[in-house]
């Protein structure tokens, strides 16, 4: 019997860590005195504290993007995840932006010859976007020089969102919190049963373990690692404390079909997450033999919690659904989650993602379907009588 668990964002925070993006944002923000709450407007609050007090409370010009789509209308900062902002920043790298959006070659072509029909919302991004780079002695001649200069900057949001997370992760009840929800993720049946024996003593602490052999991995999205004691872990995207916490997108190229083939620009490969994880080395030497080990494997049994299934992240998904070959055997998937998801928005949300499976596949086979019709599919609230976090 073999089971991978993938945990995402929404695992830290059923733990009571504050790692929601509007967390962080809400965290850095709070210096400077144009934002006085989230209702308040971004830009003009860099604007301000720029002038006021300089660059060193603006960890990144990504602030400065980010901040853009916070003063969009109807934005609400407390429902943004971290998926929206790996998509913004590919929005942010597309060469032909939509009316509303901003590029970094939109920009450029601002920067090199100022139109005078530039939308003011835009037009004072971009000028607040020359400021900082002014007031940081930084200057470029060509857009790719502009994409390698926004290449660092993602450097130093990362560098920052690991700062940040090592002030909220010392809190003793996130770490057993973590092992709780973790042990009743284990213990959360899908149609493939593990049976258990329980030992102890009567009156202390009892304990339990698989009564048959039982190989499992943890492959997990976050920056954290409140589970020491678990063999076969990996962050797939760098630790904290290892200062090698990484963003990106999605490779243009990971996936084409016959219908939809796409070229890629050289200056946003560097951006691309295999790409950044390589730069970063993100994966240290027993993480990459984990990797490489589970993809020799055949998988019984997935496991998913608090994971957003973003496009970002697509390929790590495609690549363990293969190893479960859920069109050829009897693997199951279960999905996971705690207050505040709904059922709906679960089913929803993984549907879309085995479309898009199905697609990349070019398969006319309904993976959904195959799975809810053999009755390998499930989905199941997790109740969590946690520690205090506070």
């Amino acid at each position: 019997m073999r089971t991978l668990y993938l945990l995402g964002n929404g695992f830290d925070l059923a733990c009571g860590l504050k790692s929601r993006y509007a967390d962080y944002f809400e965290s850095r923000f709070k210096w400077y005195k144009g934002y006085n709450s989230s209702d308040s407007k971004a830009i003009p609050a860099i604007y301000k504290e720029i002038q006021d007090g300089g660059i060193k409370n603006i960890p990144s010009a990504w602030f400065i993007v980010f901040a853009y789509e916070h003063d969009q209308p109807g934005y609400r900062n407390d429902y943004v995840l971290w998926k929206d902002i790996e998509k913004n920043i590919d929005t942010f790298l597309q060469d032909y932006p939509q009316e509303n959006e901003i590029s970094i070659s939109e920009y450029f072509k601002y920067f090199s010859n100022s139109p005078e029909n530039t939308p003011p919302q835009k037009k004072s991004m971009y000028e607040l976007l020359t400021l900082y780079f002014q007031k940081k002695d930084i200057a470029f001649r060509t857009e790719e020089n502009l994409f390698d200069i926004f290449d660092q900057e993602l450097s130093n949001l990362e560098n920052d969102f690991a700062k940040y997370l090592r002030t909220i992760d010392q809190n003793p009840n996130y770490q057993a919190n973590a092992k709780l929800l973790f042990e009743k993720i284990q213990k959360a049946e899908t149609s493939k049963r593990i049976e258990y024996v329980t030992f102890g003593t009567i009156g202390g602490h009892m304990s339990s373990m698989p009564k048959e052999p039982h190989e499992e991995f943890v492959m997990s999205f976050n920056y954290t690692r409140p589970l020491e004691d678990i063999p076969n872990y990996v962050n797939l995207h760098g630790e904290e404390n290892q200062g090698t916490a990484m963003f990106g997108i999605a490779d243009d190229n990971g996936y084409p079909t016959k219908t939809e083939m796409k070229i890629t620009s050289g200056y946003r490969s560097s951006f691309f997450k295999d790409t950044r994880r390589q730069q970063k080395e993100c994966l240290d030497r027993q993480s990459a033999r984990t990797i490489n080990e589970l993809s020799k494997k055949q998988i019984d049994e997935i496991k998913c919690f608090g994971c957003s299934f973003s496009d970002a992240d697509f390929d790590y998904f495609r690549r363990y659904f293969d190893l479960a070959k859920f069109d050829k055997s009897d693997s199951t998937l279960g999905i996971y989650y705690t207050n505040g998801i709904s059922r709906k928005s679960a089913i929803k949300d993984l549907r879309k993602l085995l479309n898009k499976y199905d697609l990349a596949h070019e398969s006319d086979n309904n993976t959904y379907q195959t799975l809810e019709n053999s009755g390998r599919i499930s989905f199941e609230e997790i109740q969590l009588p946690l520690s205090n976090t506070k």
